[in-house]
C-alpha cells in the first residue's frame, strides 16, 4: 500500500497510509528516537540519518539530519501538542545544503493516528506559509521521502 498524498487546499500538504497495528505501537515507533532512526531513512540508501533528537511533548523539540552526496538536510521543530497516542502538533523547518542552503519557512503540521480493527490510519496535515511554500515543499521530493520511510515503517509489523 502507497502513502496517499492530496492537495487540500492552497496551503496544505495531506498524506495518509494505513499499519497493521496498533495506535499506540505506531505512536511509540513514530516518537522514539531510537525506532525512527530505523525507518526514516528517505528514498537513498546512501543516506546518513545521523541526528535523531526528539522531546515530544508540549514545548518539547526535534532535529533530525540526513547526509548524503547532495549535502546536508535538516527538518527541526517545535512541539505544540502531544496527545498520545492520537494526536501531534509540531512546527518545521526544512533547510541545509542539499537545498542549496535554501531554507523553507515553518510549516504546521497536524498527524491524528485513528485505530480501528487492529488496523491505525495515520494522517498528517502540513500548513505552509503559502503556496508558493507548499509547492516548494511537495517539489523537493517529499512524497517519494516519506512513502519510502512508511514503507519501512509498515514492514515493523508484515
Amino acid at each position: 500500500m502507497k502513502t496517499r498524498f492530496s492537495l487540500p487546499d492552497d496551503t496544505s500538504i495531506a498524506y495518509e497510509r494505513e499499519f497493521h497495528a496498533p495506535a499506540a505501537d505506531v505512536w511509540r515507533a513514530y516518537t522514539d528516537p531510537e525506532i525512527v532512526r530505523t525507518w526514516m531513512l528517505g528514498p537513498g540508501e546512501d543516506t546518513e540519518f545521523t541526528t535523531c533528537e526528539m522531546d515530544v511533548r508540549a514545548g518539547g523539540s526535534f532535529r533530525w539530519v540526513w547526509v548524503d552526496a547532495a549535502g546536508e538536510l535538516i527538518i527541526a521543530g517545535d512541539v505544540l501538542e502531544a496527545e498520545a497516542p492520537h494526536r501531534l502538533v509540531t512546527t518545521e523547518t526544512m533547510g541545509g545544503s542539499a537545498m542549496g542552503g535554501l531554507e523553507l519557512p515553518a510549516s504546521t503540521n497536524t498527524v491524528t493516528l485513528t485505530e480501528a480493527d487492529g488496523v491505525t490510519t495515520m494522517r498528517t496535515v502540513s500548513v505552509y506559509a503559502s503556496r508558493e511554500v507548499r509547492d516548494g515543499a511537495y517539489a523537493s521530493g517529499m512524497d517519494v521521502g516519506v512513502d519510502a520511510s512508511y514503507e519501512r515503517l509498515a514492514a515493523r509489523w508484515g
